[in-house]
């Protein structure tokens, strides 16, 4: 009977530990995500300082084929935000799944 008893005992540790075992993972996995969007979030600031500067420079600029090369920049640096902030989203959610 002791070792019937023993043998509960061990399935329920094992049980347990098997449970935090999954739940350390998913917190681990949560905090990796949320590492990547604030990782994200410096790449935005970045992205964001980029483009005010060749806004800045595009207004003081007086040279028409330099003005053309600013908006062109521009453009590229609007798209790569629209990327960042859809990249943040994305990991927002899954983050939000997981919590």
């Amino acid at each position: 009977m002791a070792e019937s008893t023993w043998s509960d005992i061990c399935k329920s540790v094992s049980g347990f530990a098997k449970r935090a075992g999954r739940k350390a993972e998913e917190l681990t996995e949560t905090a990796a995500i949320r590492l990547k969007i604030s990782a994200k979030r410096v790449e935005l600031e970045d992205a964001y300082l980029a483009l005010g500067k060749l806004t800045f420079a595009q207004n003081c600029t007086l040279a028409e084929e330099q003005s053309d090369d600013i908006a062109a920049c521009v453009t590229a640096k609007i798209a790569d935000i629209q990327t960042l902030l859809d990249d943040i989203s994305l990991l927002e959610q899954r983050a939000g799944k997981e919590a």
